[in-house]
């Protein structure tokens, strides 16, 4: 979920969001203002709407791109594995690299999360065409 969105957020640019617990705002999940005492309340939120949107249209990067900034500060996910995944996913494209010499030595993991890079990208390409035509 958190490398999804910060697909997105690596893209686009982070958002500036400057409250401090405790803090109130309007939950995507429930349209009512509640109070986010700790990132322990500001997780758990993040939970419900990531089940509320699994089944979306839209990929999960893509939903919590748009909807995070509203309640939270979005880097409350980041960390910095996130950061050097889309590093070596990005390293690996451009220069050509393969992640090992074959599919069945290839990390499991690093598979993952190269095909949730990968399925988020392809969905900011399509963002980018219905937005603003085809290129």
């Amino acid at each position: 979920m958190a490398l999804s969105c910060y697909v997105w957020f690596s893209h686009y640019g982070y958002p500036h969001f400057d409250k401090q617990y405790p803090y109130k705002r309007q939950s995507p999940v429930t349209n009512r203002v509640r109070t986010y005492k700790d990132e322990k309340d500001v997780l758990h939120e993040i939970d419900r709407v990531y089940d509320q949107y699994q089944d979306s249209k839209f990929s999960m990067g893509r939903n919590l791109y748009f909807i995070l900034p509203l309640f939270c500060d979005p880097k409350c996910l980041y960390d910095s594995w996130i950061g050097e995944t889309i590093r070596e996913y990005r390293m690996t494209n451009s220069l050509n690299i393969p992640i090992a010499r074959s599919l069945d030595e290839a990390d499991s993991f690093i598979v993952d999360n190269f095909l949730i890079i990968d399925n988020e990208l392809n969905s900011i390409r399509e963002y980018e065409v219905s937005k603003h035509g085809t290129k």
